[in-house]
């Protein structure tokens, strides 16, 4: 493959998103292409391959929408053979750029966003439909999406496990002596915020030797101060650790936390797109050996009984949550059936099988560009 130019853009993911900088950018540059990531960063620099031409941090969306023009300017300026994009805000200035430039254009489409409200998610909606009357390929990063697309053509590039190096292995064996359970990722009402909070309380409630870690960032402020104010009022730090919390938390810096635990947590609420799709922290639970206890959602629960990997509950039942996990923590060798079940099934969702696709697609888009 010859050194093609892809640029992949985005004015609200962290400059070092797992999915678009560390999997998509990196493979792509060890693919043999010429990457560069338009995103809000501090300065230019060079990073495993991937060129990093910087926006200025903001926050809202509505500074957000007052970068586009400097995003457009970037990316034109940048004169890529393709372009992959992966905010739906910026369907109009992609259309801007394919005019301008003639460049092979991907649409990401990371989740459903018909459940952002009535009117942003009618916006929403309906910019898609546009974009894939003139995009050239739209990728999902959950196979139940594809459904949505209509005209494009569309490939599932799921949120696969990309591994650390070696050097850091994963636990074979977990001593129960200590336990820690663990929820990684944003951290929302929606994402069961206030369900993790009801779990922490009823563990100190039931006087159990647990402690519950939140690793990730609360993005919401309004979020961040209701949480806050009942972990004061009701104690809840003797059982809660928050790591992360008002800053987003890099993928290797959740290691260590994955590492120390015994259960990952996903108690999340029955909206429309979590009914639909599995979470990436799903992927990552299973690599580190980790039962799943996650709320009872059909599809949810399809994955658990699959594998064999651990349990659902109703995410608003603290108590039969700790009933659940106390079971586990009971009896030893069913916990290590459990781990030993998730790290079985762990090696389906590496990412070097969506790398493969990845790789395939912008070759297929870009020829012998």
């Amino acid at each position: 493959m010859s050194r093609a130019r892809v640029v992949h853009l985005t004015s609200v993911h962290h400059p070092f998103d797992p999915r678009i900088f560390a999997k998509q950018a990196v493979s792509l540059s060890a693919a043999g292409f010429d990457v560069h990531l338009v995103a809000q960063h501090t300065h230019a620099e060079t990073v495993d391959g991937v060129h990093l031409a910087p926006l200025p941090p903001v926050e809202g969306r509505l500074r957000r929408i007052g970068l586009q023009r400097r995003v457009f300017e970037a990316a034109r300026s940048l004169r890529a053979d393709l372009y992959h994009f992966h905010d739906p805000e910026l369907i109009p200035l992609a259309w801007r750029l394919k005019r301008a430039t003639g460049a092979r254009i991907i649409y990401d489409m990371h989740e459903d966003y018909r459940g952002h409200g009535p009117v942003e998610g009618r916006l929403l909606r309906a910019l898609e439909r546009w974009c894939f009357t003139w995009v050239d390929h739209v990728v999902v990063a959950n196979e139940a999406h594809a459904g949505i697309v209509r005209r494009a053509p569309v490939t599932c590039i799921a949120n696969y496990v990309r591994p650390l190096d070696a050097a850091s292995p994963v636990p074979a064996t977990r001593s129960l002596e200590a336990v820690r359970l663990l929820y990684t990722g944003v951290m929302a009402d929606p994402r069961g915020l206030d369900a993790l909070l009801d779990l922490a309380a009823a563990i100190i409630q039931n006087n159990l030797p647990w402690t519950l870690d939140l690793v990730g960032v609360c993005y919401r402020a309004s979020d961040r101060h209701r949480a806050e104010a009942r972990i004061e009022a009701e104690g809840l730090d003797r059982a809660l650790r928050r790591v992360g919390w008002e800053a987003y938390v890099p993928w290797p810096e959740m290691h260590p936390f994955y590492q120390n635990a015994h259960v990952g947590l996903a108690l999340w609420q029955p909206e429309r797109d979590h009914l639909s799709k599995i979470p990436t922290k799903f992927y990552e639970y299973l690599h580190y050996g980790l039962p799943l206890l996650c709320s009872d959602f059909s599809r949810w629960r399809a994955f658990v009984e699959e594998h064999g990997c651990g349990a659902v509950v109703d995410p608003r039942d603290a108590g039969a949550a700790v009933h659940r996990l106390q079971a586990w923590f009971d009896d030893p060798a069913r916990y290590a059936r459990l781990s030993a079940a998730a790290r079985d099934a762990a090696p389906r969702y590496r990412w070097a099988v969506m790398e493969k696709r990845l790789v395939a697609l912008y070759e297929g888009l870009l020829g012998g560009a």
